[in-house]
């Protein structure tokens, strides 16, 4: 598996640094418009829209073991994060089923969390635990997605404050389930950190 490229991973252009080139960096919306009703998030950061360039790097990070695509889609979360007041924040991921992870080899979320706080010198726990080894979310309807995710999570750990790192968020079903035991288990503030927007 390899981890790093001395190219752009869009283009092929020979870049000094690894990612995205100038050019294929200005192509990725970093502004993307967006609306979520989810009840007892305090904050919500969206980096990306889920198309193009992102998409790509996505899809190739998850599912293909491009791991060093998460460096790439880290910093453009970053961009995001740094304008919030991150002083007693305790950053963490949304779990997969234990069985998922293995056949996988790794959570793409728990990568990007650990990278963001790494760079960014924050804490990295692992809050939640899923217990309930659920379909995929792909392709069902938000009350299919929400009747798939009850009672799959289970919170660990409570910090007073967090941030759900995530790759894509489509309904808005994934993050609304960990915030309802969150906010049960007495966590105070919930943020969710997202890569990228389906809903654009």
């Amino acid at each position: 598996m390899k981890l790093m490229e001395n190219n752009c991973p869009v283009c092929g252009k020979i870049v000094k640094n690894y990612g995205l080139c100038p050019a294929c960096y200005e192509l990725v919306n970093k502004s993307p418009t967006f609306y979520y009703d989810i009840e007892g998030l305090d904050d919500l950061i969206v980096s990306s829209t889920y198309a193009g360039i992102m998409r790509r790097l996505i899809i190739d990070f998850k599912f293909k073991g491009k791991l060093s695509y998460g460096e790439i889609i880290s910093e453009i979360m970053i961009e995001k994060l740094l304008e919030r007041n991150l002083s007693e924040v305790v950053l963490t991921f949304v779990p997969m089923h234990p069985r998922r992870e293995r056949e996988r080899g790794y959570n793409q979320s728990k990568i990007l969390a650990e990278t963001i706080a790494k760079k960014l010198d924050l804490k990295c726990q692992e809050v939640f635990e899923k217990v309930k080894d659920t379909k995929f979310q792909v392709g069902l309807k938000k009350d299919q997605r929400q009747e798939n995710l009850k009672n799959a999570f289970v919170v660990k750990k409570a910090p007073e404050e967090i941030i759900i790192v995530d790759d894509v968020i489509t309904t808005g079903t994934t993050i609304s389930e960990l915030v309802k035991v969150a906010k049960a288990s007495g966590i105070k503030k919930v943020t969710a950190l997202i890569a990228a927007t389906e809903i654009a």
